[in-house]
């Protein structure tokens, strides 16, 4: 069957997922990368088709994409696995070499070959290390068998393929020992050593070193053990010694060695320990029972945080519980090129189980079975502080309940889940409250009192490193003033350090970093510039220029290095620390100006968009921006979104403005009044001082509607709101856009709760004549009442309640079938008062989401209410000064008892559904 290269690199990706989902955008990505063609999806539904035709049905389609339906062992790669995994639960070492040959069997040039796929980059290694694992497996298996020296050429082919590979080197050695070739196996080591000097400045790993010391101490020394495979024991004991003797090797078994040995190797528990009770308690909670699977413990978060100190501090706790001995292994994952080998790791573990240092195995893989053999009927604790990998940790974790490993790492391990049961404690920065127990126990009550000390402690963000240091040093210079220390740590807090502690939160923090994979670093780095206190996920994709699923992934790794945390559904913050460091890791980037300008266009086009489903048929300019960075698909994914990016809008027009770009600034703050009119009153500021520079009239106009209208609802501010208001009433157009009739109904409100009858209605008359009845009734409707609210105070009591039927017919044509519901108003007490009007409006508020409510009229009506209830719940005018006289009263009974019903003379007329005006409004 031939296969276009397309078809090829399809057909590939699905069988490297067989039986799983692909979603299109996956297989986009897999395809193409990050230049995919015109229509991926359209391509990519064409090249299923194809496919199809040539490999049948196998190929199903389910949502969000398609699968390949084939049975585990249809292919190769699950049938090689399948073996895999049965060798490595084999009972014998026959059986295991069995298996394994069987999976290197199916194994036919090299991985993926003549496929060509950007996405497939990561499967062609993850493959090619597979091979190379199944060698290395057999081989041990072979070796274990006494099979050495068939082994011997297949050995020297491997490491002539693979010469930076140290465990085939070993085993080169180890079978070119047995075989009696001693200044051979010195001679691989040392071609071994010199390779990785030259290209690596680097020298092999502990154990091949120990191995090498071995084959020398067994080639001189009588009783040398080179390994302790009984095969190998025979051998080198049936070799004649230096004097002609047989060599005799001693006999001890560790295991009988350590039995009665109780190491309690742990730390003293840090002074001033404080907060971390709820810590504590997730820690004791997660204790696996008798019955249960094993259980690993990781405790993680960034260097500084006091990983160690809460898990020694939980240890000495929990000591009773675990009565067979108390483990702590530092394994140097702070700095990876130091960090312990997995063998080096367990000889450690060994040593303070008892195991004498001559009897401790040479390879990783015995010590190990050592271990666990010993392990198995104790209850021990063993921390494993400091991790660095996976790799690092596995060979440690006890196999029975009995027993508890607790590791402690700068990344969460996440990969340690697809191994054993795990309970993951992601420590946070300690509470202000626990930060200031903490540092006043360093320094003293006495000194640490007024403001300068909260400020020391909000500087410190939690960390308590940082605090430490902070406590160290001030307890050093008891002479220093809080207020000049603090001036000092506004700069410098991530780099305090004392004497003899090189320790620094930001040295910890560029370690987290520079362990990034160098694509996550410089997204950390462009996070650094994005202003607000959280990052949505398509905002991250956008300052980053890639697509949104590459930047889910990149994130997840910056997750997994604890350098960000998740602050909700697709929303992503930092610590007040990491801030920092990615400001100053932001600050650094060549291209920093490109990644601000995405940021700001963003912002725009984004706001652009929620502005226009409140507002359709704007007469803005739009706002180009890609459709994958649209945080929104729908009116709710909008709402949410909205809501949860309220709390970023201030500081990112401050950030925007303080780019000297105030085009932008405005623009953005009238995009997001027009989505929303709840504006904090700093951005309608910050939107007023970008409108005033670029002078431009209706600009300003619309920035001062927008900060009176929003100075309104703060009753301290009334008098501002009034001078913004009318400044916003002499700018805009008479017959402007919504933003004047919003300004003239605010003011018309406002006048009105002052007393100022004449001028409130000049000014509710003025946005009267801005909106159109049959296109806002709503909005009509309560600028309407609003007005007859005013006649009936000034006196026109017949006019304001014509006024005031006039809004309720026309709502009521609003709504429809919906407006019967407050037929109440129109039969019995239609006469206008306080209270009929506070339920009127109470009503409109419920009603504004009926289906026949237009969304513009919806989002002008929502304000104007908003705006009648922030002055209403302030409102000083009595009851009895509306109705002054009961004779009125009851005339107004008799005439409006039946109005709803017929039509208003000289008012409205109600055709057809919509709404015509009779006459104007009189004043």
């Amino acid at each position: 069957m031939s296969l276009a290269p397309l078809e090829r690199n399809l057909l590939t990706i699905l069988a490297l997922s067989a039986g799983t989902v692909l979603s299109t955008e996956r297989i986009i990505d897999g395809l193409w990368g990050d230049r995919p063609p015109a229509a991926p999806r359209s391509r990519v539904q064409g090249l299923v088709s194809t496919l199809r035709r040539k490999v049948g049905d196998v190929i199903v389609t389910r949502h969000p994409g398609y699968q390949l339906d084939l049975p585990p062992d249809a292919c190769d790669l699950g049938r090689c696995e399948d073996l895999t995994r049965r060798a490595r639960s084999a009972r014998t070492p026959d059986e295991a070499a069995d298996l394994l040959g069987r999976a290197l069997s199916l194994w036919r040039g090299e991985p993926l070959d003549g496929v060509h796929a950007p996405g497939i980059s990561a499967d062609r290694a993850r493959l090619a290390e597979l091979r190379v694992g199944l060698l290395e497996e057999r081989f041990e298996a072979g070796l274990r068998l006494g099979g050495h020296a068939e082994l011997v050429g297949e050995l020297v082919a491997a490491v002539s393929a693979h010469p930076l590979r140290e465990r085939l080197a070993g085993q080169l050695m180890l079978a070119l020992y047995r075989c009696n070739r001693q200044a051979d196996a010195l001679r691989a080591y040392q071609a071994l050593r010199e390779q990785l000097a030259d290209e690596l400045g680097a020298d092999p790993c502990s154990d091949l070193r120990e191995l090498h010391a071995t084959i020398l101490r067994g080639g001189q020394v009588a009783g040398a053990e080179p390994v302790r495979d009984r095969s190998v024991e025979r051998s080198v004991r049936d070799r004649p010694g230096d004097h002609g003797q047989a060599v005799d090797l001693p006999r001890a078994d560790p295991a009988c060695a350590a039995e009665e040995h109780r190491p309690a190797q742990m730390p003293a528990s840090v002074g001033h320990f404080t907060g971390r009770r709820r810590d504590l308690d997730a820690m004791t909670a997660a204790l696996p029972g008798p019955a249960e699977e094993p259980r690993v413990l990781v405790v993680s978060g960034i260097g500084g945080l006091g990983k160690t100190a809460l898990v020694v501090r939980w240890a000495h706790a929990v000591a009773d519980r675990f009565p067979d001995g108390q483990i702590f292994v530092d394994l140097r994952g702070g700095g990876r090129a130091r960090a312990l080998s997995p063998g080096t790791a367990l000889g450690a573990v060994l040593l303070a189980l008892g195991v004498a240092a001559e009897q401790l195995p040479v390879s990783a893989e015995e010590r190990a079975t050592l271990y666990r053999t010993l392990m198995y009927d104790r209850r021990c604790l063993l921390v494993a502080d400091d991790v660095a990998s996976v790799a690092q940790l596995l060979p440690l974790v006890p196999p029975t309940s009995g027993s508890l490993v607790v590791a402690t790492s700068r990344s969460r391990l996440t990969a340690l889940a697809a191994h054993h049961a795990v309970r993951t404690l992601a420590i946070e920065p300690l509470d202000d409250g626990a930060a200031y127990e903490l540092l006043r126990g360093i320094v003293g009550p006495e000194r640490l009192v007024g403001e300068d000390a909260t400020e020391v402690v909000e500087l410190c963000g939690g960390w308590p490193l940082a605090l430490r240091l902070a406590g160290a040093i001030l307890v050093s210079r008891s002479r220093q003033s809080l207020a000049s220390f603090t001036e000092e740590l506004r700069e410098r807090v991530d780099l305090l350090s004392v004497a003899d502690d090189p320790r620094t939160v930001r040295a910890a923090l560029a370690d987290a970093h520079g362990g990034l994979d160098p694509a996550a670093g410089r997204l950390f780095a462009q996070l650094g510039l994005v202003p607000g206190s959280t990052v949505c996920l398509q905002l991250a994709a956008a300052a980053a220029g890639t697509s949104v699923l590459r930047a889910r992934r990149l994130l997840d790794e910056l997750i997994s290095a604890n350098l960000v945390v998740e602050t909700g559904a697709d929303r992503y913050g930092f610590h007040d620390m990491v801030r920092r460091y990615a400001r100053r890791c932001g600050a650094g980037l060549a291209d920093r100006a490109v990644v601000e300008e995405r940021v700001v266009r963003w912002y725009l086009a984004v706001y652009d968009g929620l502005a226009r489903r409140v507002t359709p048929g704007a007469d803005w300019p739009p706002v180009a921006g890609p459709v994958e960075w649209s945080p929104f698909a729908s009116n709710a994914d909008a709402d949410r979104f909205a809501t949860a990016e309220s709390a970023n809008l201030t500081g990112a027009m401050r950030w925007i403005a303080g780019r000297g770009t105030p085009e932008q600034a405005w623009h953005l703050a009238a995009l997001t009044y027009a989505a929303d009119p709840a504006l904090p009153r700093e951005a309608c500021e910050l939107g007023l001082e970008a409108a005033l520079s670029l002078d431009d009239r209706r600009a300003a106009g619309e920035a001062h509607a927008q900060l009176g209208t929003v100075l309104l609802r703060d009753p301290l501010r009334l008098d501002e709101a009034d001078g913004h208001l009318t400044l916003a009433a002499e700018l805009l157009e008479p017959g402007g856009d919504r933003l004047a009739c919003t300004a003239s109904f605010g003011l018309g409100a406002l006048r009105a709760r002052q007393g100022r009858n004449t001028e409130a209605r000049a000014s509710l008359e003025s946005g009267l004549r801005f909106l159109d009845p049959g296109r806002d009734p709503l909005s009509y409707a309560i600028m309407l009442l609003g007005y007859a609210e005013v006649l009936v105070r000034s006196g026109a009591v017949d006019r304001g309640q014509e006024r005031f039927a006039q809004a309720m017919i026309l709502c009521q044509a609003a709504l429809g079938s919906q407006g019967d519901r407050f037929g109440q108003f129109d039969r019995g007490r239609v006469y206008l008062n306080q209270q009929l009007a506070d339920a009127y409006l109470d009503f409109l508020g419920r009603s504004l989401d009926a289906p026949r409510v237009t969304v513009p009229d919806r989002r002008l009506a929502r304000t104007l209410v908003d705006i009648s209830l922030a002055l209403r719940s302030r409102e000083p005018v009595g009851r009895d000064v509306v109705f002054p006289q009961q004779r009125q009263k009851r005339r107004l009974d008799e005439r409006y008892m039946s109005l709803p019903r017929t039509e208003p003379a000289g008012a409205y007329r109600i055709c057809s559904g919509s709404v015509e005006t009779a006459d104007t409004v009189d004043g």
